[in-house]
């Protein structure tokens, strides 16, 4: 049965169990109101609800918190679903680790990408971490499609792996970690939502489409991150304001800290001075092309 849009205390209750959840009990939300998962992702950002507050809780409220938990049980969890971060600890010595995002192969910008490339190549970074949206999996959008375009998922998918491959090539010693972003996301979302009998295969993973292990990438589910020394964030987001730098700071109101994150599609950086220090929180610029066909 599909609900409306939560509102008022329903809305704070939606909000707070949606910042503690992992993907696997999202997706139960979605289930219960009978939506989407983007459309509840949106709902999530558009709210005014930073980090709920407490409230006195009336029966009222108690019975709509009870009914959505309730409602969550009919499936089972994601074995070992979390939503920790990967940390990762520099142990003292000063490290380089580089942040590229959004390359929506096929629709990769392939000048800014080569000369990207060309610096990767000369810094030679500890770490490279591909932060989401790597392939922009345009075949199973839910946006109209060119149907000259429905049959080459297959070769969408060898353009990430060439590009894994030359970067392997440039860069033998970097340590390369993939944090998956909306569009990896946007593949599970197909899968659970069209073809629920193949959402088991290991074939259909991130991790097997590209041959990530192979290529000693390591993979991390959109929802994870990386915590880089315990204070600074790397992660793909989900939040997308009008401005430049506006997404920054709704960044750092939702998570607090430090990072950096994507999806955005444009640079921005936001600062915050208090009793802990000084934070910043950056949008990463895309590597992909500004004017693709479909828009």
């Amino acid at each position: 049965m599909k609900r409306k849009k939560p509102q008022g205390d329903e809305l704070i209750i939606f909000c707070k169990e949606w910042d503690k959840s992992d993907r696997a009990t999202k997706q139960r939300v979605v289930e219960f109101y009978g939506t989407t998962y983007g459309t509840a992702c949106n709902w999530r950002s558009q709210a005014s609800v930073v980090h709920p507050l407490p409230y006195v809780e009336t029966p009222t409220d108690k019975y709509a918190k009870q009914t959505l938990i309730r409602s969550l049980s009919y499936l089972p969890p994601r074995s070992g679903a979390t939503n920790a971060p990967l940390t990762l600890n520099t142990k003292g010595a000063v490290q380089t680790v580089a942040v590229i995002n959004d390359t929506h192969n096929p629709y990769q910008d392939t000048t800014a990408l080569a000369l990207v490339e060309t610096l990767l190549h000369e810094v030679q970074p500890d770490v490279l971490v591909y932060n989401g949206d790597v392939n922009d999996f345009y075949q199973i959008s839910s946006f109209d499609k060119d149907p000259k375009r429905m049959g080459q998922m297959q070769q969408d998918v060898n353009t990430v792996k060439d590009m894994f491959n030359r970067h392997n090539v440039q860069l033998p010693n970097t340590r390369k970690i993939l944090l998956g972003g909306n569009h990896e996301d946007r593949l599970q979302r197909f899968l659970w939502s069209k073809s629920p009998a193949l959402s088991s295969l290991d074939c259909l993973t991130i991790t097997e489409l590209y041959g990530l292990k192979d290529k000693e990438i390591e993979y991390l589910p959109p929802e994870c991150g990386l915590l880089v020394n315990g204070i600074f964030l790397i992660i793909h987001g989900t939040l997308c304001s009008m401005n430049s730098s506006y997404t920054a700071k709704r960044m750092f109101d939702r998570m607090g800290g430090s990072g950096i994150h994507g999806h955005t599609h444009r640079g921005g950086s936001y600062y915050k001075r208090n009793r802990f220090g000084i934070h910043g929180w950056y949008e990463n610029f895309c590597l992909c092309d500004l004017n693709p066909d479909w828009v």
